[in-house]
C-alpha cells in the first residue's frame, strides 16, 4: 500500500509513476528516476546494466556507498524533498492537465469529510465525535462506500486499503 500512495505523491507532483517488481526492471526505458525503499531493491535496480545511469531517489534511510538522493518519509518536509528531488533529477514536471480519473468512484460531500478523518487514523469513535454523529453512522458510510469500490472492481477490506483508493481516486491527497 505504500507503494501505491507513494506512485498518487509522485503524480500528484506532475509527474508519471508506476510501480515495478525486480524482474520488470530490465524491460525499463530511460526512466528520468528510480524510486526504492531498501538497500534489496537499490541493489537488483544497480545490477541492471540498462540502469546504470539512472539516477536513484531513496525513500529511506539510505545505503552508504551508493550515489543516490535520500527521502526520509517521517521528515515534516519530505513531500517537498520528494518534489525537488525529482524536480533536480527529471526536471520541472510539464504542464499538467486535470487529471482524469477513470473507474472513479463518487462520494458525497459528506461521506468524505467522515472517511478521510476516519482512513487517516482516527479510530471509530474519534471519528464520531469529531462529526457528532454516531459510530453506526461512520460505519454505515464505510460501508456504503466499499460497497461502490467493489462495484467498480476494485475491492475494499479494510481502511488502510480505502485510503489508498481514495488517493488514487484524487480524493485525498498522500
Amino acid at each position: 500500500m505504500f507503494d501505491a500512495a507513494l506512485v498518487a505523491l509522485v503524480e500528484s507532483a506532475g509527474y508519471d509513476a508506476a510501480v515495478v517488481e525486480p524482474a520488470q526492471l530490465a524491460a525499463l526505458r530511460s526512466p528520468a528516476a528510480i524510486l526504492v525503499r531498501s538497500a534489496a531493491m537499490l541493489g537488483f535496480v544497480r545490477r541492471v546494466p540498462a540502469l546504470r545511469s539512472t539516477r536513484i531517489i531513496f525513500v529511506g534511510n539510505g545505503v552508504a556507498g551508493f550515489d543516490h538522493i535520500r527521502i526520509s518519509p517521517r521528515a515534516p518536509s519530505a513531500e517537498e524533498a520528494l518534489q525537488r528531488a525529482l524536480a533536480t533529477v527529471a526536471g520541472p514536471p510539464g504542464p499538467q492537465s486535470p487529471p482524469a480519473f477513470t473507474n472513479r468512484v463518487r462520494l458525497t460531500d459528506r461521506e468524505l469529510e467522515i472517511l478521510q478523518t476516519y482512513t487517516l487514523g482516527a479510530t471509530l469513535r474519534q471519528t464520531s465525535r469529531a462529526h457528532e454523529i454516531a459510530e453506526s453512522t461512520v460505519r454505515e458510510h464505510y460501508r456504503r462506500v466499499a460497497r461502490r469500490y467493489e462495484e467498480a472492481g476494485r475491492p475494499i477490506g479494510n481502511k488502510a486499503q480505502l485510503l489508498v483508493e481514495l488517493m488514487n481516486d484524487g480524493w485525498v491527497r498522500p
